[in-house]
């Protein structure tokens, strides 16, 4: 009979080797999309100093997000925010798409890196479904249920991963640059020019509506396809797909049946935002240090504390749901240093320079893979 190792063993990831070419990524694009892609990988190589480190690239559109996250929750609405969005959206894109071209470039490309350069994306992706969520319309037959705009911003990022892990292949889906579209260039730039008024008119509600179900309807056409590369792999069986189904189905069940009425809106979000962001980060860091996937993260395991909160007084749930999202976010934290350390200790030559290149680095010529061996 099969040992737990053994059990788990057959669920390690597929061997992922980063190379100068990134032939393990298959990007889906427009014209649009590639001209302003290589319009940034371009602009990396001639003005970024050789020194600069691509860690740093990604803090500018992080710190953004943050920044708008806690405006748009704080006060009321206002047409610059929506200027800021598509600013910070257009910022986060370049940025990434200039981080990989550096690494590359002066050979800091390491499984620490590729781990932050995602962990980035899957936190901008929380903080823009919370963002979206605030400046959309909110009312009429425009409001798009949040649990869509989780499923498309976040559920599909994640079982993207889960098809990653799976497979060894990197999928840049179309659904992240139409998301953008929708969300982002529609949203912000139209009321950004005719002002918040606007979204209280019943043609953009609808337009906002279809928009929406259309982006929610390519994002569903897309997890067919991470399907079914997943059922193509050696990984797939009803064992793998338990393991990384439960955790998601658990977060949005609660959220649905516990979390969608709660007076504190921001933190109900919020819970339901870092708990599943927990999920992408954890199966993506578990993939770079060869291990199987995880059935539950710490974070998602603290979010669960949300049913034994239900049944207290609801005077007193408030509280008590800002002060878990708080630890939530403190094991965010805590689990980001712990797996960067890990990660690092695989490729100490190239270390995690959080700034600038020290004068004495000289890139060597390793191959990076998450098993080391491979």
């Amino acid at each position: 009979m099969a040992t737990s190792e053994q059990l788990a063993g057959a669920l390690e990831p597929h061997v992922l080797v980063l190379d100068k070419q990134q032939s393990y990524k298959r990007p889906e694009e427009d014209a649009l999309v590639r001209t302003l892609r290589e319009g940034c990988r371009r602009a990396a190589v001639r003005y970024l100093p050789y020194r600069l480190s691509p860690v740093i690239l990604g803090m500018p559109g992080l710190l953004l997000h943050l920044f708008l996250l806690a405006a748009v929750h704080t006060v009321e609405r206002a047409r610059w925010m929506y200027g800021l969005w598509v600013v910070c959206r257009v910022l986060h894109f370049c940025l990434d798409s200039m981080d990989g071209t550096q690494a590359r470039r002066n050979g800091t490309q390491s499984t620490a890196r590729h781990f932050w350069d995602h962990w980035v994306d899957v936190a901008n992706s929380a903080m823009a479904v919370m963002i979206v969520a605030r400046l959309g319309p909110q009312q009429g037959v425009s409001f798009m249920p949040y649990i869509l705009l989780t499923a498309t911003g976040q559920l599909f990022f994640y079982l993207g991963l889960c098809r990653y892990f799976a497979t060894g292949i990197m999928r840049d889906p179309y659904i992240n640059h139409l998301w953008n579209y929708v969300f982002c260039l529609f949203l912000g730039l139209s009321v950004c020019l005719r002002g918040v008024e606007l979204l209280d008119t019943r043609g953009f509600q609808l337009t906002y509506a279809l928009a929406s179900l259309a982006a929610f309807g390519c994002g569903f056409v897309s997890l067919v396809k991470d399907v079914v590369l997943m059922a193509r792999s050696r990984l797939s069986s009803a064992r793998f797909y338990v393991r990384i189904l439960t955790a998601p189905a658990l977060i949005l069940g609660i959220h649905v049946l516990w979390l969608q009425d709660a007076s504190d809106v921001f933190c109900a979000r919020a819970l339901v935002a870092l708990a599943m962001s927990s999920l992408a980060v954890g199966i993506h860091a578990r993939q770079l240090v060869n291990k199987a996937p995880a059935w539950l993260t710490a974070e998602g395991a603290l979010f669960l504390l949300v049913l034994p909160l239900s049944a207290l007084p609801s005077p007193l749930q408030p509280a008590l749901h800002r002060a878990l999202l708080l630890v939530m976010v403190l094991a965010t934290l805590i689990n980001l240093v712990r797996y960067l350390r890990e990660m690092i200790s695989q490729y100490p030559e190239i270390g995690f320079p959080w700034v600038w290149l020290p004068s004495t680095y000289r890139p060597g010529p390793l191959r990076v893979s998450n098993k080391l061996a491979a």
